[in-house]
């Protein structure tokens, strides 16, 4: 482990925020577990309390450990997970209000990031993984695009691995009752690539 990826995951640990690349964009972030983290994150971003923040996770089995999915949120998962799919799942009691909604449901996706992906399991945590911006501006593929106040606001930022690759951000959707795929935010994973591996989509 490089020292870079060391001290990142030491940031995390100690429920402290980082920026790190993502498979999409640059993301803010830190455990989900964390009461502070998220009201550091949202004071940051200046993010209305409404809004819960999406978390990330390395594999299938670390989600599983902090969300309940059901056999067809488990079957979607498989097709599409590591990829920019997020997929809305009953929240456990150890992950932070702000990450859980008022419903008690979170938005998660394995990353296939390796940088995002390895501090997920070095720090034994999903990570908050929403865009590092302030909450309406645009989200930033481009290190040098960053908002200069956030980097200097939070404590760590690791430039380490590949850059975000930009273009659309994940896919969120929640799977229905009846196993339909319901989509709240079309994003890299478009409703015909859904349709295309057999989903039905509402």
């Amino acid at each position: 482990m490089s020292e870079s990826i060391f001290q990142a995951v030491q940031i995390i640990k100690s429920e402290k925020v980082l920026i790190y690349p993502t498979e999409t964009f640059w993301g803010m972030g830190g455990t989900g577990s964390s009461k502070a983290v998220v009201q550091k994150i949202r004071e940051l971003k200046k993010r209305p309390v409404h809004k819960p923040f999406p978390l990330i996770a390395a594999t299938l089995e670390q989600a599983r450990r902090f969300v309940t999915m059901d056999a067809k949120s488990l079957e979607l998962a498989g097709q599409f997970w590591p990829g920019p799919i997020s997929i809305l799942c009953r929240a456990s009691e150890m992950l932070a209000p702000g990450v859980r909604d008022e419903q008690g449901m979170v938005s998660i996706r394995v990353t296939p990031h390796p940088v995002a992906a390895t501090l997920c399991l070095a720090a034994d945590t999903p990570l908050i993984a929403t865009s590092a911006n302030i909450s309406g501006e645009k989200s930033c593929a481009v290190f040098e695009e960053l908002d200069r106040e956030l980097l200097n606001k939070v404590d760590m930022v690791l430039e380490h691995g590949d850059a975000p690759a930009g273009g659309l951000p994940s896919t969120l959707v929640r799977v229905s009752g009846s196993g339909k795929i319901e989509i709240l935010r079309e994003g890299r994973i478009s409703r015909q690539d859904l349709e295309s591996w057999g989903w039905e989509t509402v």
